[in-house]
């Protein structure tokens, strides 16, 4: 059975050295190897969190590699329509990067590029890949778990469109993207998967709504992790158009019953998140989050913007999430106890006992209850 591995917290640099180090994800590199790092660099602007991926993880992947002798280290990306990945990594902390490790920060819409012909079926023929990316001995992935406008989710399989050229990339959304997606992962072969889960946005690829979710992923095979993130956004990975393609042409499964996700440890139980103001006008039910870490909440807001797409209006809901909430039983309002601290503390209607409590549950309880009240 194959595997995805995730670590959570808030201290980056800590849980990427000790996803490598569990995991051997680097043992198979040599000294002299060129390594490319290919994070998503999507906008550049001063709201970028949730966004592009955080530098902490790029960060800590290269301190993994100077250890092993690895001193060829490239990071590399092309940005999204209309701006530019050089600023992006000026205006993310990159150049700090590159001063302090020795780097090659190279925007892959500059670089040289090679076609490639491709070998399933699809809109392309041929495709044209960064010359960088090409000939690079190994191949890391550093995709941002977060939603899309057109795609739903966007993390490593869409996060390859960043090797190519600008004119290339545009020509994706003339075509079937999700077809065009697959056909991409076809043709780059990846080495290895790090998943920026700490914020992602939950709007849009480029949005300024970013969710704290305090999570990060190890992962070989870009199909199996995508479909990991899918079902922790609240999706089916089937539903994804490009994973399911990419599974129906052989380039690994969409089948969770297949997938092992291994958790080192459990979620943070400091008390930091107060939910913003957005969060509770977006949604008709009530939300209580005191002192509830991020991973929980995170999953929770998941879960309500799935519901909310399939129609299901949860005013009569009240979710308690944290170990500082409390029942009241004057309202009549439906009370949802989410995760194992808020059920230790809660005479709920309905309990999700877990740690952490994961999106698909909480919407497999609540769509039951939705059900029968309706």
């Amino acid at each position: 059975m194959n595997t995805v591995t995730v670590i959570y917290g808030n201290h980056p640099k800590k849980m990427v050295q000790q996803l490598i180090e569990k995991t051997d994800a680097l043992n198979r590199l040599r000294a002299q190897d060129s390594v490319l790092i290919k994070p998503n660099i999507v906008v550049s602007r001063k709201e970028w969190t949730g966004v592009n991926t955080d530098p902490r993880v790029v960060e800590a992947i290269v301190i993994a590699l100077k250890k092993r002798g690895v001193s060829r280290i490239t990071v590399g990306d092309g940005a999204g329509m209309g701006y530019s990945a050089s600023e992006g990594f000026k205006i993310c902390g990159y150049h700090e990067l590159e001063d302090r490790y020795g780097l090659r920060l190279v925007d892959l819409e500059r670089d040289r590029f090679v076609k490639k012909p491709v070998p399933i079926s699809g809109p392309f023929k041929t495709l044209e890949i960064a010359r960088s990316v090409v000939e690079s001995d190994f191949l890391i992935n550093v995709p941002i778990m977060k939603a899309h406008g057109q795609t739903k989710i966007t993390c490593s399989l869409k996060n390859l469109k960043g090797v190519m050229p600008r004119a290339m990339k545009t020509r994706f959304h003339g075509v079937d993207l999700h077809r065009a997606i697959a056909q991409l992962a076809s043709v780059v072969s990846v080495d290895l998967i790090i998943v920026d889960g700490l914020k992602g946005d939950l709007m849009s690829e480029t949005g300024r709504t970013p969710v704290q979710m305090e999570r990060i992923l190890l992962g070989y095979n870009p199909v199996e992790v995508d479909s990991v993130v899918a079902d922790m956004l609240g999706y089916q990975p089937r539903e994804i158009s490009h994973i399911f393609y990419a599974a129906e042409a052989g380039l690994g499964s969409c089948e969770l019953s297949g997938i092992r996700l291994l958790a080192l440890n459990r979620p943070t139980k400091t008390f930091r998140f107060t939910a913003p103001p957005h969060f509770s006008k977006r949604f008709p039910c009530v939300i209580d989050a005191q002192g509830a870490c991020c991973t929980c909440v995170g999953n929770l807001i998941f879960a309500l913007e799935r519901l909310q797409e399939k129609g299901m209006f949860l005013k009569g809901f009240r979710f308690l999430v944290g170990q500082k909430v409390k029942f009241r039983d004057k309202d009549d309002l439906i009370t949802v106890a989410v995760g194992q601290c808020a059920v230790k503390n809660n005479s709920a209607d309905m309990i999700i006992d877990s740690c952490p409590p994961t999106t698909g549950a909480i919407m497999q309880s609540v769509t039951s209850e939705y059900s029968r009240k309706h």
